[in-house]
């Protein structure tokens, strides 16, 4: 007699694939099971997808689905978590194609489900700076929030995003180039922006532990323009705590 472990595993086996073996019965039960299993998959990505669903259109969407599914089936009990290799997945499978560029548009979108379940920290304010003599500003390290994703494409795919958000948007202009930008988590819902290239650069310096002045060289910043992005840092609340580096 199979042990519960042994059905378990061919249970779940069996409602992916139905020429697996299965030692539950009976079968039709079974295509039930196959059946739910798979819209209740197809609608998680379709939730978190849905600029990208609107796109490509339901029918290929469910090819898409079907596709992503043999191949990264799900592993955890909820399924928010169902779409986190489905960029990934497009990438490969639309490379080298016209569509190429909807595994980025997947990208934001799965930025955006990412900030959603994150915790949004009290900021501080820029006042903080003035705790910190002239010498340790560059030695500055900033804790941005925890929700804050930072994206980037060689695609438009920030205009694709915002302008799909009414109805009858239209046709994605490639000719619009490359984005960088990020989602946020704010108390009514999530953020996502287009950002300049040099605060987007800015931002992920101080995101991956750079200090206040590498992050500056990194950006190509001069006075004028670091006064308007430290501005737009504590203004828009992305910075939640400051600590100067120990010197060398």
């Amino acid at each position: 007699m199979a042990s519960l472990r042994e059905l378990q595993h061919s249970f779940a086996a069996a409602l992916r694939d139905p020429a697996a073996s299965c030692a539950v019965r009976p079968a039709a039960r079974l295509e039930l099971y196959r059946l739910n299993a798979s819209a209740n998959f197809r609608g998680a990505l379709a939730l978190t997808f849905p600029v990208l669903l609107r796109r490509v259109g339901a029918d290929y969407f469910t090819q898409l689905a079907h596709f992503y599914r043999e191949r990264f089936p799900s592993r955890s009990g909820d399924l928010h978590w169902a779409g986190r290799d489905f960029p990934d997945f497009l990438a490969a499978h639309l490379a080298g194609g016209d569509y190429a560029w909807l595994a980025d548009l997947a990208r934001l979108e799965w930025a955006r489900q990412a900030s959603a379940v994150e915790a949004v920290t009290a900021p501080v304010g820029a006042e903080v700076l003035a705790a910190f003599a002239p010498e340790q500003l560059d030695r500055l390290q900033f804790t941005l929030q925890p929700s804050l994703r930072l994206v980037d494409s060689p695609f438009p795919v920030f205009t694709v995003w915002l302008a799909n958000q009414g109805e009858n948007a239209p046709p994605a202009d490639q000719s619009v180039g490359p984005e960088c930008g990020m989602t946020l988590a704010r108390p009514d819902g999530v953020e996502v922006a287009r950002l300049a290239p040099d605060l987007f650069s800015y931002l992920s310096a101080l995101a991956g532990g750079a200090t206040l002045g590498d992050a500056v060289t990194r950006a190509a910043l001069d006075g004028p323009r670091l006064t308007q992005v430290l501005a737009h840092s504590f203004g828009e609340q992305l910075v939640t705590d400051v600590v100067a580096a120990p010197a060398c």
